[in-house]
């Protein structure tokens, strides 16, 4: 069966099945999947919108590529989605981040009249609700291509830390040429990964800030993989260039790649497809993160295509908002969501509560030869800012204790 008539098929059933159980559906029940585990998770949005396609066909700064218009489609899945993090690809090179914040200060108003934020690097954007900081558009030595990097600040009452981004696009194609620059291109992120982590050189960040890479990482089924293994592993190609391998972790161990299901639930898990094209649906977008300093709730590839009818009802969205011409079966690529906790002062554990596990840890933290050396989770009880654990952290830990 081919891809359309396998679509077709799907949804029929879908309309069968909701006619047949509708009086056991509650109809306006939003998806499981699309609910945030707690208020704390912080929820981040990764799109490749296909050049600008989410701006009005009469905007003078639409890309000469564009060949698609998605507006309320992107107003519907952002809305929807209700992001507190968004990055996005295919952004005009030239065009100013700010109108990305407009859509989602028109879509996503913010409390007390604070707008959202926004920067750009190269194709990439980063939009937040929170301020952004350490602004760079590429790594030092370059990556040959560029990507937004921002600290994205967090509220001290309720994170330890900031969050750090890496919104990139790599390059596509599968000439060997392709593969190098793509390889080229992690090996960089790495690099400047290692310079985040130890004092010096050009950027530093405190110890145990977490980090995330993300975006369309163009990782074809075709390809060795050899630049995803890098930004997973740490191993550099080039050393001559880029210095000696760096796990990128802060307890120098692997990242995690995310590598969301479909709705959260699969088996799907590929974030691009193209009925038309030769090329299998694959995982070409991906969210690698440093896992020893945060950890993931919830993740999802959203495909409004494999949604009920009730659902889409539910949650203000249609059959084919992520789909770009449905005509063709062309998805190109599909939002990527995950839910993300960095822990609060004194949540060793990372359950978004302060409790008597983390008072064991604290213990161990405060007794231990070293005092919680950075990359130990330690970092959470440095409530005084002296980088140790002692009895100055004490009275702070009592304050944020929840039993």
């Amino acid at each position: 069966m081919n891809h359309n008539a396998d679509r077709i098929l799907r949804w029929a059933v879908g309309i069968a099945a909701a006619c047949f159980f509708y009086g056991g559906i509650a109809w306006g029940q939003v998806p499981e999947f699309l609910e945030k585990p707690s208020p704390r998770h912080l929820r981040i949005m990764c799109y490749n919108v296909n050049w600008d396609s989410i701006f009005r066909d009469d905007d003078p700064n639409n890309h000469e590529w564009r060949a698609f218009n998605m507006v309320e489609e992107f107003v519907r899945v952002v809305t929807a989605v209700n992001p507190d993090i968004v990055c996005l690809q295919e952004i005009n090179y030239a065009r100013d981040p700010q109108d990305v914040a407009d859509i989602l200060d028109e879509e996503l108003p913010l409390p007390g009249g604070e707008m959202w934020r926004a920067h750009s690097g190269s194709d990439n954007v980063i939009a937040a609700r929170y301020d952004l900081s350490m602004l760079a558009t590429d790594t030092i030595p370059t990556t040959n291509r560029g990507q937004a990097m921002a600290l994205v600040g967090l509220p001290d009452s309720d994170y330890y830390a900031d969050l750090y981004l890496m919104n990139a696009h790599f390059k596509s194609g599968g000439w060997p040429s392709d593969i190098a620059r793509r390889r080229q291109h992690a090996d960089a992120i790495i690099h400047w990964i290692g310079d985040i982590k130890t004092p010096g050189g050009n950027i530093d960040l405190p110890d145990g800030t977490p980090i995330i890479v993300l975006g369309d990482l163009n990782v074809y089924d075709t390809d060795p993989h050899l630049h995803l293994n890098t930004l997973i592993t740490g191993d550099i190609h080039d050393e001559g260039t880029y210095g000696p391998d760096v796990p990128p972790d802060w307890d120098d161990t692997d990242a995690t790649d995310a590598l969301p299901l479909h709705n959260g639930a699969g088996p799907d898990f590929y974030t691009w497809r193209n009925d038309s094209s030769a090329y299998n649906p694959g995982a070409l977008d991906r969210i690698i993160y440093s896992d020893s300093v945060m950890s993931v709730g919830n993740s999802f590839v959203l495909n409004t295509t494999a949604m009920t009818p009730e659902e889409l009802a539910a949650a203000g969205l249609e059959y084919a908002d992520i789909v770009l011409n449905l005509a063709t079966g062309y998805y190109d690529h599909l939002p990527l969501v995950v839910d993300v906790l960095v822990p609060g002062p004194g949540d060793f554990d990372r359950d978004g509560n302060v409790d008597l596990d983390d008072f064991v840890h604290f213990s161990g933290c405060m007794t231990g030869p070293e005092n919680g050396p950075a990359g130990t989770g330690c970092e959470v009880f440095y409530f005084d800012a002296d980088n140790d654990v002692d009895l100055g952290d004490f009275s702070r830990f009592q304050a944020v204790f929840t039993g």
